[in-house]
């Protein structure tokens, strides 16, 4: 979650030296051999002007301070990295039975923290399993179509959705900026009393969290299957979690596929995007395919 340096401050520097360049190639050129005294060579049809390279007006530096984390990260590369990342992630159907090294998981959680929730709160948790005796008894709690792709994942991520998140008040402490401190009750209560349920409010900052995983899973060459076919109440018991302060939207394995995956359709971009109002359907919206990757 650093900033790097790298990203806005190169582009304006870059055009500083490109207009130095400029100058100094323009400096460079030979000159007309008529001019030096030598006999100039007669111009043929077809022969080619020289090349000359007009000086650019170099782009005002903002200066690092200035720059938005966007300007400073970014490098222009991340609109295909990020359409390849997209269509990448597919929910496998069938993992090999492989562990993943614990460098990568934990470059995997790294970047899930990142996800945002609501006045930087992070009401859930977390909870990986890895151990092989702890996959089969999960299986006691899944849907039978689910339970080999616990066994053979070499993790499957528990999400927790924190109903209780006033617990959380002394960690967060540490981490928000004192004239805000006091604020955490009572932004908790408001939003996640008020106008949500504690439930729902856990739930839906929990789920911003999940996508993040996915995609994290996906960058390092993990395959994920999000699932929601199991017993809530029976996963809870056997990994020993509250019920009362826990609630599971997903659970993840997370792993190397065993076959190849496959592209799945969505509906048209028109039928889910809209501007202003469900009257307007966003019709100039294209949906990504693999072929886009080729565009």
């Amino acid at each position: 979650g650093g900033g790097g340096g790298g990203g806005g401050g190169g582009g304006a520097g870059s055009s500083d030296e490109s207009s130095s360049s400029a100058e100094a190639a323009s400096s460079e050129q030979p000159s007309n051999p008529s001019s030096s005294g030598k006999k100039g060579r007669k111009s043929k049809k077809g022969d080619r002007a020289p090349l000359t390279i007009p000086e650019q007006a170099p782009r005002p530096f903002k200066g690092i301070r200035n720059m938005s984390r966007i300007e400073r990260i970014l490098d222009g590369s991340e609109p295909q990295a990020f359409k390849r990342l997209t269509l990448a992630r597919f929910s496998c159907k069938e993992f090999e039975k492989k562990a993943i090294p614990d460098e990568v998981l934990n470059q995997v959680l790294g970047l899930t923290l990142r996800a945002p929730t609501a006045f930087n709160i992070q009401p859930y948790k977390v909870l990986m399993v890895t151990d092989d005796l702890l996959k089969l008894r999960l299986t006691g709690g899944m849907m039978d179509s689910n339970k080999d792709k616990i066994l053979k994942a070499g993790a499957t991520a528990i999400f927790l959705a924190d109903k209780d998140p006033l617990q959380l008040v002394p960690k967060l402490e540490r981490i928000k900026p004192e004239e805000l401190q006091s604020e955490i009750p009572r932004y908790i209560r408001f939003f996640g009393e008020k106008i949500n349920s504690p439930k729902e409010w856990a739930l839906k900052n929990t789920m911003i969290a999940v996508s993040f995983y996915l995609l994290a899973a996906t960058s390092l060459g993990l395959a994920t299957a999000p699932m929601e076919g199991f017993n809530e109440d029976v996963i809870l018991k056997i990994l020993g979690i509250p019920e009362g302060r826990y609630t599971i939207p997903l659970v993840i394995p997370t792993g190397y596929p065993a076959g190849t995956g496959k592209f799945t359709k969505r509906l048209p971009p028109a039928e889910v995007f809209y501007f202003n109002s469900l009257d307007e359907p966003a019709s100039n919206v294209r949906a990504i395919t693999d072929s886009s990757l080729v565009e």
